[in-house]
């Protein structure tokens, strides 16, 4: 059925989105500051998007998505419309030349910046947005997207930065993400860390049978939940027993540490907790959040791993921190000093179609696994205790 969505709406998308985004997929704060900037530059209309279901598209008629590439920590206090429209115009006329009717837009995956950069695209294009998105989650790179992992094709692809220098790229194999991901990190290096992306076009059946349907009303509950709970240290545990999500509190505590090295496109790192419990809590991330450890004094014992979420969110800020109790964090807002709860969230159940049985909803992460020096098999949300 088709809705809208008006802006308390978008900012109960952008909290949610944010949360499950599992860290990755940009600030909460970076997505208000855009919806901000829209805001100043159309005064003369409230922020409002037509919001569909995939069954409302037509047959012929394709949504493609528009995200931010780059470094989390590069893209923070970046206005960013301009990127995302530069990038989706260029696509725009790649699909006229493949007889392609591209009249959607749709997230790449969750995040608090990169689900609100094609709600940009709708507000300013007037055109509808699909209630689905790519991941279920946000992802590190675009081989890691459940849309490559379910098999939709990842070229053409449109690259774009704020002046409009753009970069097509174009695969003899379209279903050939890890080029794709290695090309668009390479132009991204050049743009400054930051660039505007476009693609994955998409029909209806792509969506019902491929990639996660429903995921904006869903993010919509639960930052409308974040927002209106008043005990900010029972945030996760409200979600879960109103059933909206899957959800189990790992542990709270103080951020002890965060350590970040910002190179190749990414940010990869760790965040150290001291639990209320006296256990130590490590989260290791590659933008996004991948694994979830639990120990003492130097020894950790994994609980989850990637694809199911791992998030954060402020139980108590820190003095002079944008971030205030109850906001959901990622792992460029987190500092030391901030209370945090660490939660475990089921991902989307078409993570584990596995229809060739090769677990590639799984080998697709082990190149990020390795670069936090992890070898072990997939632990899944449903081995939590």
């Amino acid at each position: 059925m088709i809705r809208k969505l008006n802006e308390e709406a978008l900012i109960n998308v952008i909290w949610g989105a944010t949360l499950l985004g599992g860290g990755g997929g940009g600030s909460l704060q970076s997505g208000l500051d855009m919806l901000e900037s829209y805001k100043k530059a159309h005064p003369e209309k409230a922020p409002e998007l037509e919001l569909i279901t995939y069954d409302e598209m037509l047959k012929g008629e394709y949504a493609a998505v528009t995200a931010g590439m780059g470094s989390p920590q590069a893209i923070v206090g970046v206005d960013f419309s301009q990127y995302a429209i530069n990038a989706f115009e260029l696509l725009q006329e790649m699909a006229k030349r493949e007889g392609k009717n591209l009249k959607y837009s749709i997230p790449v995956e969750l995040g608090g910046f990169n689900t609100f950069v094609p709600m940009l695209i709708s507000l300013v294009k007037g055109i509808p947005f699909v209630d689905a998105d790519g991941a279920g989650r946000a992802v590190p790179a675009l081989e890691t997207l459940l849309l490559h992992v379910n098999g939709c094709a990842t070229s053409p692809l449109a690259m774009a930065n704020d002046v409009n220098d753009k970069i097509t790229i174009e695969l003899a194999d379209p279903y050939n993400a890890p080029l794709a991901e290695k090309l668009g990190r390479d132009v991204c290096i050049e743009f400054g860390m930051k660039s505007g992306l476009s693609g994955w076009m998409v029909s209806k059946e792509d969506i019902r049978d491929r990639i996660v349907d429903g995921s904006i009303t869903l993010v919509e509950e639960v930052g409308k939940v974040f927002r209106n709970t008043k005990d900010k240290a029972m945030l996760l545990e409200t979600l879960a027993e109103k059933g909206i999500v899957e959800a189990k509190v790992i542990g709270k505590g103080k951020v002890e540490k965060v350590f970040t090295d910002m190179s190749g496109g990414f940010d990869y790192g760790y965040v150290l907790v001291k639990g209320e419990d006296d256990a130590d809590y490590k989260v290791d991330f590659q933008n996004e959040n991948l694994l979830v450890s639990k120990g003492k004094n130097g020894t950790f014992t994994p609980l989850m791993t990637v694809p199911d979420i791992t998030c954060m969110y402020c139980i108590q800020t820190i003095p002079g921190s944008p971030v205030k109790a109850g906001m959901p964090v990622s792992n460029a807002d987190v500092k030391e000093g901030m209370v945090v709860g660490i939660g475990a969230i089921k991902v989307n159940e078409k993570w584990f179609k596995d229809e060739n049985h090769d677990k590639k909803w799984w080998t697709v992460w082990k190149e990020y696994m390795d670069n936090i020096k992890y070898t072990g098999d997939n632990i899944p949300f449903d081995h939590l205790k």
